[in-house]
């Protein structure tokens, strides 16, 4: 049960943090006309404020003592807050419509959405290490978890164009914040913290002791490449049904039920290659797999095809997810062997950090489009829309996901039970 309920909170936070990061280019930039030039500034210039509140936050929550533990308050407040914001990013009133107001809407809606992300992604992910330990329980934990956050991608993404084409986005926001909250409501409970896990080290020297860490590093910047590839994907997807198949928008649950339906039985099986490869190697596999499937998106001409490719995204989408969270469980327990205190907020903010920095990425990715092959907006398309969002979605995260293979083999620790 304690699983389960764990669990769950990763498909509260699938079904906001994935609609959002999927739909937010397509309704600000298709429906609204928001510029992708404004688009990719608001995202990079949110960066830097992300450069500061996740590691803030992070070492905050190691540093948190209460009756109730360290994370739990951060999560009571954080949850509400971040269901909200949600909401108001896809409420634009008519006034916030025009062009001389709709840019700073979208600016300040983000930074306050994003924020709030923040708290409750680095606490979510804080616990993981702390409530389960060793390799089989690990990857059993991170199966079920990646499980749940399969079918919050087949709810959040697979289905959303058919909820907002029925109810609007404003109405799809609504919709998925009540399936998540209560989502969370069934998660908050079942939360289990060790009371003796501490951090007396203060922001400078926690952070001095993260950064000296190469194992983290490799860790961190494969999962920055891979976050880029498949957010690249996510976001680009509508766009690649429309201009590059020449199919209706609904037809985008086709492609993203494609890629989650087979994910989602592939992450029991990457569970157990996990613990019959070790950690390491299994990574390294999905990691390689997901980048090839990445670059054939390029070809398909139809939906079919597509969704034969989509299906190989799947797999390799699901095994760099249950891989991912082992290595990333056994940098921590090390670095608690070695330091005597566990700082899982740390390393979660560091890493979350550097996936959000991704959506910076993705900004300047739509900016390319413009330059390259003359696309500004869903007004003004340019003369070759089809071939601009063949090489948003294939070579950009292809070419990223295989670099972050690359940069597996550097990881100095077999994983073993």
């Amino acid at each position: 049960m304690k699983k389960w309920r764990y669990a769950s909170g990763q498909l509260g936070l699938t079904l906001v943090s994935e609609s959002f990061g999927t739909y937010l280019a397509f309704f600000y930039l298709e429906k609204l006309g928001l510029s992708a030039a404004f688009y990719a500034l608001a995202r990079t210039v949110y960066a830097f404020w992300d450069a500061v509140n996740d590691p803030l936050f992070g070492h905050l929550s190691d540093r948190t003592k209460t009756r109730l533990g360290r994370r739990r308050p951060w999560l009571l407040l954080g949850i509400p807050l971040f269901l909200l914001f949600y909401i108001l990013v896809f409420w634009v009133p008519e006034w916030a419509r025009s062009p001389a107001v709709l840019p700073y809407y979208f600016a300040v809606g983000i930074v306050l959405y994003e924020t709030m992300a923040t708290v409750v992604w680095t606490n979510y992910g804080a616990l993981f290490p702390e409530m389960f330990r060793g390799l089989s329980e690990r990857a059993g934990a991170a199966a079920l978890k990646r499980g749940t956050e399969l079918f919050g991608l087949i709810l959040g993404i697979a289905l959303a164009p058919l909820v907002y084409a029925q109810v609007g986005f404003l109405g799809m926001a609504l919709f998925f914040s009540v399936l998540a909250l209560l989502a969370f409501l069934l998660f908050l409970p079942g939360i289990q913290e060790d009371p003796r896990a501490e951090s007396g080290l203060g922001l400078r020297e926690s952070f001095r002791l993260v950064l000296a860490n190469r194992a983290f590093w490799v860790v961190a910047l494969v999962g920055l490449l891979f976050e880029f590839g498949r957010m690249v994907i996510q976001t680009g997807m509508a766009f690649y049904a429309k201009h590059s198949l020449g199919l209706p928008e609904a037809a985008t649950t086709f492609l993203f039920a494609a890629v989650f339906l087979v994910a989602l039985p592939s992450v029991f099986l990457w569970g157990r290659l996990a613990g019959a490869l070790g950690g390491k190697r299994a990574w390294r596999l999905a990691h390689l797999l997901m980048g090839l499937a990445a670059l054939l998106l390029f070809l398909p001409q139809s939906l079919f095809p597509a969704i034969l490719v989509g299906a190989l995204v799947g797999v390799g989408f699901a095994g760099v997810r249950v891989t991912g969270e082992v290595v990333m469980a056994k940098v921590i327990d090390l670095d608690a062997e070695r330091t005597g205190t566990r700082r899982e907020g740390a390393y979660y903010s560091l890493v979350g950090l550097l996936g959000r920095a991704s959506g910076a990425l993705v900004g300047l990715s739509f900016a390319l489009l413009g330059p390259l092959f003359g696309y500004v907006s869903g007004e003004n398309p340019g003369p070759n829309p089809g071939l601009a969002f063949r090489f948003l979605v294939a070579v950009i995260p292809g070419v990223a996901i295989l670099l972050a293979y690359f940069l597996t083999a550097f990881f100095p620790h077999e994983i073993k039970e």
